[in-house]
């Protein structure tokens, strides 16, 4: 049976003030661990080094939501969700605007983030994305704009083939020629894997010492830096980088790319499989993982198969269809879940979680932060005018810039909590917007995302029936012990003691 592997890229980011955070290295192992075992096919890395997740001016992470658009990957894989965003109204912004290139962010570490209600709040604000985006993190793009005015290179790693030398990116003469080899060659005509080889057997490595792969060369031929023009936001930084390929290679690199992205085989549909992460076999444990085969007449069909059965041949569990059986969970979630007396308790669950996370005592919380972060800088300003050496005034300097850019992440979060702050929903109001999914189509694909991202804990299918769990208490992913030791009788309860209602139903 053919495999219709779904594209995927990985984002990872170590923030320099958390000391026990998982490594790079460790994340990017992990990530490439998870789509082996899903069958995700990893097309590119976005890697931020040494940035906190609160600033979403990150230029990997915006790079990588730009590169969304071009609808060449449709999964987004980061070790923990706090990798992606540390505040929930980035996270919704983000994850808002990567659905509309069809793209979804997954964990490793996480199948399930935080709450149920915590899950249902940032699908209200996801559905109010286009509001927040055009009021957030005006603090921070200012001190962008003035950056860039002056020529300043925002990023963190640079390019290879650059070096930053006084803010600005020159020619690395250690790595250039590299850059220019493979522009050179790739314009050519030359394959990719031939350069790569080449390059490998030359020991030539990456910034970090690996061997050099396709990823390592995804977005250099596309980058517009090595002619010498660097655009940050949308905005092109005067003199902000040096021209490293002539115009008329670079041409010739972007015509070959285009011809081989149009070419038939890259042209067919990546499909997406909303259960993924989330369907298990109910006979082992183990996760369903998409798939596709070919009929005789030449159509072909999409499938939820054991992940077991198909890497190891230990299970016998037979594949189900695709489309039966997202639209059977979405059809069961509207007709178990989205009734009155649960709609009831899941708003009152919502308002609480709103006024937790949004409350007057987090705005003090961070206007206190914020004016000790002040003082701090003020003392170590004090002590870089006391202290006549030279060494020890660039270790103060460089302590005075790291409260700086704390501080300046801090002003950008306090921003957008008295934006949400200012805003308070109502039970009525949170009702009134989950009734818009009772009215919703279960066989539209788009519906029945919005629905299984929102509702749906864990589905584990049998061949003679499905049973399915639903966010009500934590969330905690139920796993396949404690769905076995969970009572033969299914549970349909709206409060109950259990991490989740259970729905068991006979297949039809």
């Amino acid at each position: 049976m053919a495999t219709n592997k779904i594209n995927a890229v990985i984002y990872a980011r170590y923030s320099s003030h958390g000391q026990t955070e998982q490594s790079i290295e460790g994340q990017l192992r992990d990530c490439y661990a998870l789509a082996e075992r899903d069958g995700y096919q990893i097309v590119g890395e976005y890697i931020d080094r040494a940035l906190t997740g609160r600033y979403d001016g990150r230029p990997d992470f915006q790079r990588m939501i730009a590169d969304a658009a071009k609808k060449q990957f449709q999964i987004v894989i980061v070790w923990k969700f706090d990798r992606f965003a540390r505040n929930r109204f980035d996270s919704a912004t983000y994850k808002a605007r990567l659905k509309k290139y069809g793209v979804k962010v997954i964990s490793v570490t996480e199948p399930i983030t935080d709450s149920p209600e915590g899950i249902i709040l940032e699908g209200l604000l996801e559905s109010m994305a286009e509001y927040y985006s055009a009021n957030l993190s005006k603090h921070v793009k200012r001190g962008q704009r003035e950056s860039i005015i002056k020529g300043t290179y925002l990023g963190a790693i640079p390019p290879m083939g650059f070096k930053v030398v006084d803010k600005k990116l020159v020619a690395d003469e250690r790595t250039a020629p590299t850059i220019r080899f493979v522009f050179e060659q790739y314009a050519a005509g030359v394959p990719k894997k031939k350069i790569i080889d080449e390059l490998n057997a030359k020991g030539i490595r990456s910034y970090f010492g690996k061997p050099l792969s396709f990823s390592s060369f995804q977005d250099a031929l596309r980058n517009e830096k090595y002619i010498g023009r660097y655009i940050f936001n949308g905005q092109e930084v005067a003199g902000g980088c040096e021209a490293l390929i002539d115009e008329e290679t670079f041409r010739r690199v972007q015509a070959r790319l285009d011809a081989v992205r149009r070419a038939p085989a890259a042209s067919k549909a990546r499909e997406i499989y909303f259960l993924q992460g989330k369907a298990y076999c109910g006979m082992c444990g183990a996760r369903l993982v998409g798939d596709s085969g070919t009929s005789r007449t030449g159509d072909t069909h999409h499938y939820y198969s054991c992940g077991a059965r198909k890497k190891f041949h230990s299970c016998q569990k037979k594949s189900e269809k695709k489309a039966f059986l997202e639209w059977y969970v979405v059809e069961q979630t509207v007709e178990y879940v989205l009734v009155p007396e649960r709609m009831d308790y899941i708003a009152r669950c919502v308002v609480e979680e709103y006024e937790n996370e949004f409350s007057d005592k987090q705005l003090r919380s961070l206007e206190r932060r914020i004016s000790s972060l002040d003082r701090e800088i003020s003392t170590a300003v004090d002590e870089l005018l006391a202290t006549p050496s030279k060494i020890v005034k660039r270790r103060i300097e460089e302590k005075a810039e790291a409260l700086d850019a704390q501080k300046a992440d801090l002003e950008a979060d306090l921003a957008r909590l008295r934006i949400a702050n200012g805003i308070r929903y109502s039970k009525e109001q949170i009702l009134a917007w989950m009734k818009l999914f009772c009215a919703g189509d279960a066989l539209d694909p788009e519906f029945q995302q919005h629905i299984i991202n929102t509702f749906v804990n864990s589905v584990y299918v049998y061949d003679d029936k499905i049973v399915i769990y639903y966010n009500m208490k934590d969330g905690k992913q139920i796993s396949f012990i404690e769905m076995l030791d969970s009572s033969e009788e299914p549970k349909d309860e709206a409060e109950g003691n259990s991490a989740s209602v259970r729905i068991s139903k006979t297949k039809a």
